[in-house]
């Protein structure tokens, strides 16, 4: 049986790079979006609230690397995107699964954002 790990990232459109804890794969879909959606408060704080987050846009990309949601500063959709991506890979040996940073405040769009991805998670693994 192949036992999956997932990790979140973030991408700062205003730096152009990305953000994730080194080494942070988690044993659930759950805790990803948890450390996804706290990667996401640090840059609200970084650029004081000003990322408009686009709840409305479907996931895209495959389900080995997807992206959750995205935001643009100041609501300007012609900059480049933040995101927060969710990553999938199989169990290796070598790594060790950590436990998520905790968002500070989840909101109810955030929390619809989590269930959706645990959902299609689980009809592409069904």
């Amino acid at each position: 049986m192949i036992v999956k790990l997932y990790q979140a990232k973030a991408g700062d459109g205003n730096k152009k790079k990305g953000l994730r804890r080194t080494q942070s794969y988690f044993t659930t879909p759950q805790d990803a979006v948890s450390e996804a959606l706290a990667l996401k408060e640090r840059m609200d704080d970084r650029y004081q609230n000003e990322i408009e987050w686009d709840y409305k846009t479907d996931f895209s990309g495959t389900s080995e690397k997807m992206k959750i949601l995205k935001g643009y500063l100041k609501g300007n959709r012609e900059s480049t995107a933040f995101y927060l991506e969710i990553l999938c890979v199989e169990n290796d040996d070598k790594i060790t699964p950590v436990s998520p940073i905790k968002p500070k405040s989840v909101t109810k769009e955030d929390k619809k954002v989590l269930n959706k991805f645990v959902k299609m998670l689980k009809v592409q693994n069904a």
